[in-house]
Order: C-alpha cells, then sequence, then structure tokens
C-alpha cells in the first residue's frame, strides 16, 4: 500500500484515532549535531507506515492533510521533538500530540524517573521489545532500508501507539 492509500484508509477507518509517530535519522558522531531525518513511522492499530522522507520526491498532500489533522494525536517519546524536526526540515506540521514519557510520569508519579521507550513498552503495554544498537546507530539514509531496520522501525512505532492507546484510551481520557 502506498503513503496516500494509508492514508486515506486511516483517515477514514480512524477518524478522531491515536497514533504512534517517530523518525529514525543517520546517527551524527559528533553529539551536538544531527542530520535531517530519513524515515517518519506511523502506526494505528496493527498498522505501520515508514515513510523514507529522505528519498522522497514530493510530499503527497494526503500525508500532510492527515497529520495536521487536529482530530488525530499523535504519540510517541518525546514527540515533540520529532514533530519540531519534521517541522523545520519538511514542513510537515502535526496539530495534536502527546509524549507517552510525561503521560506516564504523571500517572505514576515515582514510578519512573525518565523512562524509554523499551521501558515504558513492557510497564505500561506489557510488551517485550528489543532495541539492538547495531540497528538504531545504522544508516537509515539507505535507500533500502534493510529488515532489521524495518522491523526496529515498526516496533518503534508500534510500541509508542500502544503506550498511548493504553494511557489516553483505556483509561478514558481520550475517546477510542
Amino acid at each position: 500500500m502506498d503513503s496516500e492509500a494509508f492514508v486515506r484508509a486511516f483517515d477514514v477507518i480512524f477518524y478522531g484515532a491515536l497514533g504512534g509517530l517517530d523518525i529514525e535519522w543517520r546517527p551524527h558522531y559528533i553529539s551536538y549535531m544531527s542530520n535531517k531525518s530519513a524515515t517518519l513511522q506511523l502506526c494505528i492499530d496493527r498498522n505501520c507506515l515508514i515513510l523514507q522522507l529522505f528519498h522522497i520526491d514530493y510530499l503527497p498532500e494526503a500525508l500532510k492533510t492527515f497529520l495536521a489533522d487536529p482530530n488525530f494525536t499523535y504519540v510517541g517519546i518525546e514527540v515533540g521533538g520529532d514533530i519540531e524536526k519534521l517541522r523545520t526540515e519538511y514542513g510537515l506540521e502535526c496539530s495534536s500530540s502527546a509524549d507517552i514519557r510525561e503521560l506516564a510520569i504523571c500517572r505514576w508519579p515515582g514510578r519512573f524517573r525518565r523512562p524509554g521507550l523499551k521501558d515504558l513498552a513492557i510497564e505500561v503495554a506489557n510488551l517485550c521489545m528489543k532495541k539492538p544498537n547495531h540497528v538504531c546507530m545504522s544508516n537509515w539514509e539507505a535507500r533500502v532500508l534493510n529488515e532489521n531496520q524495518v522491523e526496529y522501525a515498526c516496533i518503534d512505532a508500534y510500541a509508542s501507539y500502544k503506550i498511548g492507546h493504553k494511557l489516553l484510551v483505556e483509561t478514558g481520557i481520550m475517546a477510542s
């Protein structure tokens, strides 16, 4: 399914829903510098889209509209930073987002200090996930992502979605 079809289908099926959002970029070995976002990962329910922004000639209007729709809330760890990176690098806007780390810290004061996605996945959503460093630090600008990168990207977006769903939808904070 291409990105236009994915967006159109989910805009209808999951109107007013929650989506996991994450981005990846090729690591920069100078700690205070960052390369341009190479991929955008979205997950709604059990459906994931990996968009290779680094190799795309144009951004589909349907994607821009979908991301900017205030009826969708995008969740992830430090998702605001990801959204800001998407805005400055590609002109993409997201109207509504929630940081799942902050939500978990507010929900369970004193339980977490600064949990990562892997920590929240097991504690909140009962998901055990691998985050191999060699995949995390791999070349996300590659024209063809390898199987490990695709799996990693989908798992990150899916875990963000599941954690957000547990914290927002299943608690009644957000309607399903």
